[in-house]
């Protein structure tokens, strides 16, 4: 019987796991693709800008809420209803004609992930007896990372070898077995203790303020004065909402006594700056080595690994070397190297050398595997254990803002300029100030050692 029990946990854990290698190959897979969609369908620049944006919203606004709802209906039930919107996003997205479908693939593939990267976890947790949870875990996050690794070079020998809808449609029998062994085998879970409300209004309003600073920063040469203050306005109302109502909440997107500690607030800032930093390179590197520099879509897989590989290599050395109280060196080290590999991003020309590119993009991963784990651990280890997934979501939630920002934010100034190498270099100089505001938010985990002295003395 314990042999089966244990078969089953195993069965379970490939499953999930299938899942999120699929959730982690759709974003590198995607963005190293989306030269080849442009040149493809013939459409625009801001119009794929969209497609990703659509992503990061929409990630935004559910991230928290799937969660909850998962402890009230079910991780399992959840979980598979994750899977079906991502597999139908990616069926969407292979068969896509226009931007209008790829708009809808990746926004039901934000929705996806935002079911599949908290519940996953909670699975996990449930799903494995206490001796057993770190190595599943460890396993999880693995998937995770070596699948993002993985994206862009199996992206560019897809593209090389067929045409870019396989992109989209690798990644439908992941979710398929995945949902078949999950139904098969992952055993149902709740959480019974908490109380069951969900935060829909806090969903609400989180989404309408992106969507509204989104809006307002991809159409800004396009709008009217009175249309911009509307979204300014828009911007300012909703944002106070969110945080009037988080005071009233019991279970809010966005936990105030947090968001007013000072080693959380500089943590999540400090990520969301890093993601920021990624979404918005990932989206643009691609399209300056393969629209630029004329590069094959297989040797921009085979550069993009440049940023990925490092952050395998490296996370477990950081792990291993961190301790709380030296969180803001990992962080504010990890974003030197980021100011460096913007610094080097900004000299990229048409004649750059793949040596140089390389380099720029093995600057670009040490920077960030320097900063991924410290961020989460000093944000999260602040808490006491019980509210830990409160606190995760609302830590995550800080990183898709940031991602999503950055990239409406550096692809708009990218796209804004007559030449695209032009637009690109100054693309490069806001990544350049995103490393310093990094910086100055890791100054904030420093331990005020002297300050606590003064308060001691009689």
């Amino acid at each position: 019987m314990e042999s089966f029990s244990l078969y089953k946990r195993f069965l379970s854990l490939i499953g999930i796991s299938l899942g999120c290698i699929a959730m982690g190959l759709v974003f590198t897979m995607v963005n190293t693709s989306i030269p080849s969609i442009q040149k493809a369908l013939g459409i625009p620049l801001h119009q794929m800008q969209w497609m990703m944006m659509s992503f990061g919203i929409i990630n935004c606004a559910f991230l928290v809420t799937s969660g909850r709802l998962a402890d009230i209906y079910g991780r399992k039930k959840v979980f598979l209803l994750g899977l079906s919107f991502s597999g139908i996003g990616m069926i969407v997205g292979g068969v896509s004609q226009g931007i209008g479908t790829l708009v809808l693939s990746m926004s039901l593939a934000g929705l996806g992930n935002a079911i599949l990267l908290p519940v996953s976890q909670a699975m996990m947790v449930t799903e494995f007896p206490e001796s057993q949870k770190s190595r599943a875990i460890a396993i999880w996050a693995s998937t995770v990372a070596y699948s993002m690794a993985m994206g862009p070079l199996v992206a560019g020998a897809l593209l090389e070898a067929f045409y870019w809808r396989w992109v989209f449609w690798l990644m439908i029998p992941f979710f398929v077995i995945s949902f078949v062994v999950i139904v098969l085998f992952a055993t149902e879970s709740k959480n019974t203790v908490d109380s069951s409300m969900v935060d829909l209004k806090g969903m609400f309003l989180i989404g309408v303020c992106l969507s509204s600073f989104v809006v307002l920063v991809t159409e800004f040469n396009q709008l009217s004065m009175l249309l911009k203050g509307s979204f300014v306005i828009a911007i300012v109302v909703t944002f106070w909402r969110l945080w009037k109502h988080s005071h009233l909440f019991p279970s809010p997107i966005l936990l105030p006594e947090l968001v007013k500690k000072r080693e959380f607030l500089g943590a999540s800032i400090a990520s969301a700056c890093l993601i920021f930093y990624i979404w918005a390179t990932f989206f643009i590197l691609p399209i300056f080595l393969q629209n630029i520099r004329q590069l094959s879509s297989l040797t921009t897989g085979l550069l993009m690994l440049g940023i990925t590989i490092p952050v395998i290599l490296f996370s477990p050395i950081v792990g291993k070397k961190y301790q709380p109280h030296r969180a803001w060196i990992f962080i504010s080290v990890g974003f030197l190297f980021l100011i460096f590999s913007s610094l080097f991003q900004v000299f990229f020309s048409p004649s750059s050398s793949l040596l140089y590119i390389l380099l720029a993009t093995l600057l670009y991963g040490i920077g960030y595997s320097l900063i991924c784990s410290p961020s989460t651990t000093a944000a999260i280890a602040i808490v006491p254990p019980y509210r830990a997934g409160v606190a995760s979501g609302t830590f995550v939630t800080f990183q898709e803002i940031g991602g999503t920002i950055g990239l409406a934010f550096v692809v708009t100034i990218v796209r804004l300029n007559s030449s695209l190498a032009v637009g690109i270099q100054k693309g490069s100089y806001v990544l350049l100030l995103i490393g310093v505001i990094g910086i100055l938010c890791s100054i904030l985990l420093k331990p005020q050692r002297l300050k606590r002295g003064i308060a001691d003395l009689p």
